[in-house]
């Protein structure tokens, strides 16, 4: 009996989108529209997060896997995947839901196996999969194999050019779930560029207000006198006195008329 999750190495969802691209360029699927996930039942060897692996695919009978619509694990000829004929049936008629799982699976055998290779068995339960509260999102083999699914089937460049998660559905050939979640992830990710720029303008204004005013630099108004101790003409009032501000000297305040001695 295989568990509903397992906590594996941490990956952002970026991270996991990436290698699934890396994947779709490993198959020569790079630039595919729309991936026929049925090929891989051609396909001998997978680029994984620890290299190039054997694999296979295999259909077998429903009644092998009654309550999953998939399962991946690992044995002495390398990665398998498997799926019930029922879910090959859906998926050879374009079904998103049989065609996002074969992708599902498939990110469990390029990402996670190290676990695989330890004894797990990784399914996708057909009531969907549980997993435990202190398990976090970017170590769950679960959530990562989910945004891997829509990574691999969803070409970005026309994903982006669309504009709801019903028309990349449709395009891709996902279920509508599915999509839902890669474009919120991605709006996400377009605004950060823009939300960065803001929050730096914001950090700019309150440095500009927080920095420490310069002095204000103001030539005071000398005297006709000249300094007795130096003889330049640098005498200015301070208070009751003068200062001569070439030589700093301080002199006596004298009666109109009088002359600085």
């Amino acid at each position: 009996m295989s568990n509903d999750d397992y906590m594996v190495d941490p990956l952002s969802d970026s991270e996991v989108r990436e290698n699934a691209k890396r994947l779709r360029r490993f198959l020569g699927l790079a630039d595919a529209e729309r991936i026929d996930p049925l090929a891989l039942e051609q396909v001998k060897a997978i680029w994984t997060v620890r290299g190039v692996k054997p694999f296979r695919f295999e259909i077998v009978a429903n009644a092998d896997l009654p309550e999953d619509s998939g399962l991946t694990s690992y044995g002495g000829a390398g990665l398998l995947v498997q799926i019930p004929r029922r879910i090959r049936h859906d998926a050879f008629m374009g079904d998103g839901y049989a065609r996002y799982t074969i992708a599902h699976e498939l990110g469990h055998a390029t990402l996670h196996l190290d676990k695989l290779i330890g004894g797990a068995a990784m399914p996708r339960r057909r009531i969907g999969n549980a997993t435990s509260n202190w398990i976090p999102k970017f170590k769950s083999a679960e959530h990562q194999a989910m945004v891997f699914g829509g990574a691999f089937l969803i070409n970005d460049v026309l994903a982006r050019g669309l504009s709801s998660p019903e028309e990349i559905s449709v395009q891709a050939g996902i279920s509508l779930q599915a999509a839902r979640i890669y474009f919120e992830q991605v709006q996400e990710e377009l605004s950060r560029p823009a939300s960065s720029e803001r929050v730096g303008q914001m950090a700019d204004q309150v440095r500009a207000a927080l920095a420490p005013k310069p002095a204000t630099s103001i030539s005071p108004q000398y005297l006709t006198d000249l300094c007795t101790c130096c003889g330049q003409q640098k005498l200015f009032p301070v208070g009751h006195k003068f200062m001569c501000q070439a030589c700093d000297t301080i002199h006596d305040r004298f009666q109109d008329g009088d002359s600085v001695q």
